[in-house]
């Protein structure tokens, strides 16, 4: 734990007991379900601790350590776009308790999971919801509504912009964090990106802290309301990803 809560006070977050406590527990939870289920493939503390918990927390200073920005996210309502085993996500909301945040993954093993997590470490403003991006983006309580949109690894980013992109209210942000090296990826998903109302991204390469290999922050701030089509249907995003006007 305190290599964790180094890495947490390298970006401006001190951690407390029942912070620590919380990370803690949600380990426990994390080891215990995916010996049931596939939650992740992660099986030891270390790498919990350093791939799933640490690299979550490198979110918060796109400047890898040099600048805390925390105090930017706080009582922001963000959204977690195909979360997983809340990844970034609880990892977010736990050091940064103001956080509003909404997990979203259409997986229903791994939202019992988050509604068990979310139990267990009494999180307050915090919801859980089994569904497809695709679908809760056309809903009214969520289309346009968030300050912050999170998504990690869940896709290549041309897709992303599609399961991201619309739930982002205008001046809002959404953030990705991709693997080094995406400037591929972002040039492929320019096009769909300012379709849906996007400025061009920003991408900031982050190495700190930790020792995880270094990542990607990709932002997009959308500037201009989602044309009223988009995100298509379920796996179209996938299947056929957004190309040019």
């Amino acid at each position: 734990m305190d290599f964790l809560r180094a890495a947490a006070h390298k970006l401006g977050v001190d951690l407390d007991e029942n912070q620590q406590a919380q990370f803690e527990r949600y380990r426990e939870l994390i080891e215990l379900r995916s010996k049931q289920f596939n939650l992740t493939g992660l099986k030891t503390w270390e790498k919990i601790r350093n791939e799933l918990f640490i690299r979550s927390l490198r979110v918060l200073s796109p400047a890898g350590g040099n600048v805390p920005t925390p105090e930017w996210f706080t009582d922001k309502r963000a959204i977690d776009i195909g979360t997983g085993a809340g990844i970034p996500g609880i990892v977010l909301k736990i050091a940064l308790p103001e956080l509003h945040i909404t997990l979203v993954d259409s997986n229903q093993k791994k939202t019992n999971f988050l509604t068990e997590v979310v139990n267990a470490l009494e999180l307050s403003n915090t919801k859980v919801i089994n569904g497809r991006a695709e679908e809760l983006a056309q809903q009214n309580d969520h289309r346009e509504q968030y300050d912050v949109v999170f998504a990690r690894a869940v896709a290549r980013l041309n897709e992303l912009a599609e399961l991201t992109i619309p739930f982002a209210n205008i001046g809002g942000t959404v953030i990705l964090p991709k693997s080094h090296g995406s400037e591929e990826e972002v040039e492929e998903a320019a096009a769909a990106a300012e379709i849906l109302g996007a400025a061009p991204a920003i991408t900031i390469p982050v190495n700190k802290p930790g020792n995880s290999p270094p990542d990607d922050m990709v932002y997009w701030m959308k500037i201009s309301s989602t044309p009223d089509k988009f995100p298509r249907s379920n796996g179209i995003p996938h299947q056929s990803p957004i190309k040019s006007r």
